[in-house]
């Protein structure tokens, strides 16, 4: 059971989420997957955890990279449809057809408000990402990115990344599970640059001290345990304090 997070400073009101889920949208590739990942979540979140899930771009942020594979976007214009597409996802998971926990929202305000309740919120991020421009319009900045920079703002201490891998492969070897990196601070794995969770997402996890782990979807009890201290096939992020920086492209989108 998670206990509620309070804070220390008089007349700020906590957001009280105990993790942040990225929920990648490559699971929507396989719709049972995605059902069985979200029913998971749900059970999660009878049990006590106040989760915010954020939304990958999924199916309609592939349909923007063809687009910009032949006929090269503006960095405007694909930072801002990239956007939209992680709302996309969003109001697809909050729908009847995947859940009825899951309630889709347009600020952290009402996040917390249906988090009480006892809900899901999933945050449709554009809103937000269009009024505070957190975050540099470029494709090497991903959807993972506005998931960790969210869970700073929220003062959310644990980032879980939902993908279609097992976790953190050294050399990208997936198809190698003695490859898998099972335990790693968040410092080291910034040096190993973009992997299956972005440099820019991990960079902001190892300056603001966010502890995390990248764990496939497509097994979702290894949330609960992960989130309980158990061993996990996963890949478990420690949180660091060692502060660096990241030199982003200037190709496209931030989703």
């Amino acid at each position: 059971m998670c206990k509620d997070m309070t804070g220390l400073m008089k007349g700020f009101t906590p957001y009280g989420f105990s993790v942040v889920v990225k929920f990648g949208g490559s699971l929507m590739r396989d719709l049972d997957v995605c059902k069985a990942a979200v029913a998971e979540l749900e059970r999660i979140s009878q049990s006590g955890h106040r989760i915010l899930v954020v939304p990958g771009g999924g199916l309609p942020d592939k349909a923007i990279e063809c687009v910009d594979a032949t006929h090269r976007l503006a960095p405007f214009t694909a930072h801002h449809a990239c956007a939209l597409a992680q709302d996309q996802t969003g109001y697809l998971l909050a729908d009847p057809a995947f859940s009825s926990e899951f309630v889709s929202c347009s600020t952290l305000g009402e996040c917390r408000t249906l988090a009480r309740k006892g809900k899901i919120p999933i945050l449709l991020p554009s809103r937000i990402l269009f009024a505070m421009d957190p975050v540099e319009w470029s494709w090497s900045i991903t959807s993972d990115a506005v998931a960790a920079w969210i869970a700073w703002v929220t003062d959310t201490p644990r980032l879980a990344i939902f993908t279609d891998v097992d976790g953190v492969y050294r050399n990208s070897a997936t198809d190698d599970p003695d490859a898998l990196i099972k335990d790693i601070t968040s410092y080291e794995l910034s040096l190993l640059g973009h992997t299956s969770i972005d440099a820019c997402a991990v960079g902001l996890m190892a300056e603001k001290s966010i502890a995390g782990c990248v764990l496939n979807g497509s097994h979702p009890r290894r949330l609960a345990d992960w989130l309980e201290g158990k061993c996990v096939t996963a890949t478990n992020i420690r949180a660091s304090q060692k502060v660096i920086g990241f030199a982003a492209s200037s190709k496209g989108a931030a989703s």
